[in-house]
């Protein structure tokens, strides 16, 4: 039986149950910026068709009651699979976007890290069994495929890379490389339903520079759904001011975060990248 690990969300909501907020970190205290990447299919070329797909979850008779942006979520995934670097492995069988290059550097007061060097890979773990980190349809209660029944076989990865140790405060993140044939695309946030992250006053352009202050996040991690298109990164409306936050990759983990802090199984040990 497949399991879902939350690794990625301190706090969320249960089925629409909120989490009890907690006071933000000072600024220049360490937090965690983590970031989740994402390769959309060649339909996907500007902020404006991205958000068409999360309205599709509007149309599926399969919508969660109270949470719907689980649904919205689980659109964005199928259309936009989770991609992780070359060498990384993602969960046997569910749905992404395999191995590619690509990079990030993270910046805050005096600290300045990049991803290829300095992350942690929610694949990597220190037991011997790899933790995976996914999410399936019978845990969201979501007909993802549409073939009119919900699966516990049908599931999504979210694997994802954790900077660890960042100053609280104004942060810079940039997508140094792209994977090969795409550019940087749009971000979205945990929403607001769900976490705190939606405070941090995020704003990205189409170059890959994303900014925000994460001393506004008061569970002191900001988690970052970076989502690529296809194309060069000269086409036209690549990215746009964030609209209101509506939808959120680890939406369906953090929708367990509440249930497994209570288990005290909502941060696991992982060993850091080589």
């Amino acid at each position: 039986m497949r399991r879902i690990l939350v690794t990625l969300v301190s706090t969320g909501m249960l089925l629409g149950l909120a989490a009890l907020p907690v006071a933000g970190a000072a600024a220049g205290e360490p937090a965690t910026v983590m970031v989740m990447k994402h390769l959309c299919d060649e339909s996907i070329q500007s902020e404006a068709d991205f958000m068409e797909v999360e309205a599709k979850a509007a149309t599926n008779e399969e919508t969660p009651m109270g949470v719907p942006s689980l649904g919205s979520t689980a659109e964005t995934v199928l259309a936009c699979p989770v991609v992780v670097l070359t060498g990384d492995t993602q969960t046997p069988d569910a749905i992404g976007s395999g191995e590619q290059d690509f990079d990030f550097t993270v910046e805050a007061g005096d600290s300045s890290q990049t991803l290829t060097t300095d992350t942690t890979f929610s694949g990597e773990n220190g037991f011997d069994t790899p933790v995976e980190d996914f999410a399936c349809e019978s845990d969201i209660a979501y007909d993802a495929n549409r073939n009119g029944t919900i699966d516990k076989d049908v599931c999504l990865d979210f694997s994802s890379y954790a900077f660890a140790d960042v100053p609280e405060g104004p942060v810079t993140v940039t997508e140094t490389t792209a994977p090969e044939g795409t550019r940087f695309g749009t971000v979205r946030l945990t929403p607001p339903e769900l976490s705190d992250d939606a405070a941090v006053g995020l704003a990205f352009d189409a170059s890959g520079e994303i900014t925000f202050d994460s001393s506004l996040d008061g569970d002191e991690m900001t988690m970052l759904h970076v989502y690529n298109f296809v194309g060069e990164a000269s086409m036209p409306d690549a990215a746009m001011e964030l609209p209101t936050p509506n939808s959120s990759l680890p939406l369906m983990l953090a929708a367990f975060g509440t249930l497994a802090a209570a288990a005290g199984a909502a941060v696991v040990i992982r060993q850091t990248r080589s």
